[in-house]
Formats: structure tokens, C-alpha cells, sequence
């Protein structure tokens, strides 16, 4: 058995991935919503577009991408999850507000999901280990559920981690609130430095 590598910064970039989580248009649009005010997704939009032009950039220097696409599909759910759901909530099936808000990376792979966590989707897990992939650059919204259930699901299965902290988001009406709080969790618990999306590039460039 090899040596566990010391931090995720050590590892070769072909096994790295950066997980985009649910950059979708029910959450990045501003033409999302009921059209009478804007939605709360500024924030949420401009961390899109940095998120997936870091990913072009890593990509080119030989790391994965994948896409993690939330969709609401009645028939996926369990009984006790459809309680919380409505069949035409966000990100429903078949509808604009599920399609990602942004052109994929060339080369990317787009895995469903049908609630918050990615760990639940056999693709998502599937594409990582058939990559073997050890190391996860975690980017997305929202952090309240969907990034946090991603963040936990690494801990819990052994990955190596990052989340940069430009490249995470949540709804605007959040900022001093809930997205403070998952913000203060990963100053505090993520097992590696805090590093933005221009600290990782170049420290992977030669």
C-alpha cells in the first residue's frame, strides 16, 4: 500500500476533481423566480462564472470536472422526502431552472442528483472512483445544504478536500446569516489551508 499523500496540494492534478455543485438556473439566474422582483442570486451567479472559468483553467492543467445537477423527480424520491417537496419545486425535471446556468467545461462529466447530496448519486460516486480520484476541490451553491452535504460526504469517505472560498455561494438574503455560518465552519474545520481559486492555480502551474 503507498503512503497517503500529506495534504491535497501534493497529489497529481489527474487525480483531482473539481466538483462544481448545482450551478443551475433556479439558483444562478437572475431571470429566475416569479419575475415581480429579482431573485436573491447575485452572489450566487458571480461565483458561477468564477467557479466554472477556474475549472476551464485546471482542466487544462489535467484535473477532472464534474457537475453535480440537482433535479426533482417525484418518482426518485421516498415517501418522507416527498412530505418536504412539491412535484414542481426547484430544479423539477425537465424544466429551464434545472439545466446548468453555464456551458460545461469541454471534457467535464454532468452527474443527477435528486436531493442535496451528491454522495447519494451511484453516478457521482461511480465517476471517482473509476478516476481514481483522491483529491476534491469543492465549489457550488448553496452552501446550507447542497455544498455542506458535499463537504461532510468527503470527510466522512476519506477524500482530500478544499473549498475555495470565492468559489462557494449561497442565497444573498444569507450572507450575515447561515452562509456566515457554514463560512466560520470551514475557517475552523476544513483540514487544509483556506486557499482562493487564484492560490490553488498558481500553485499548481510549474
Amino acid at each position: 500500500m503507498t503512503a497517503k499523500p500529506a495534504d491535497l496540494l501534493s497529489l497529481p492534478l489527474n487525480r483531482v476533481a473539481i466538483v462544481l455543485v448545482d450551478f443551475q438556473n433556479d439558483f444562478c439566474s437572475r431571470d429566475a423566480g416569479d419575475g415581480t422582483s429579482p431573485p436573491p442570486n447575485v452572489n450566487n451567479e458571480r461565483a458561477a462564472r468564477r467557479a466554472n472559468d477556474f475549472a476551464r483553467e485546471a482542466a487544462g492543467m489535467g484535473a477532472h470536472v464534474i457537475y453535480t445537477q440537482q433535479v426533482l423527480d417525484w418518482d426518485a424520491l421516498s415517501d418522507r422526502q416527498r412530505r418536504w417537496e412539491t412535484p414542481g419545486g426547484l430544479c423539477a425535471v425537465g424544466t429551464w431552472g434545472a439545466e446548468l446556468y453555464l456551458e460545461p467545461v469541454a471534457g467535464s462529466v454532468t452527474v443527477v442528483k435528486h436531493r442535496f447530496d451528491c454522495w447519494q448519486s451511484a453516478d457521482f460516486v461511480r465517476e471517482l472512483e473509476d478516476s481514481e480520484i483522491d483529491g476534491l476541490i469543492i465549489c457550488g451553491v448553496e452552501l446550507v445544504c447542497c455544498v455542506l452535504y458535499a463537504i461532510m460526504g468527503a470527510d466522512e469517505r476519506g477524500y482530500h478536500y478544499l473549498v475555495p472560498t470565492d468559489l462557494v455561494s449561497g442565497r444573498d438574503t444569507g450572507d450575515e446569516t447561515d452562509n456566515k455560518a457554514i463560512r466560520d465552519y470551514l475557517q475552523y474545520n476544513q483540514p487544509e489551508r483556506l486557499t482562493t481559486a487564484a492560490e490553488l492555480l498558481e500553485s499548481w502551474r510549474p
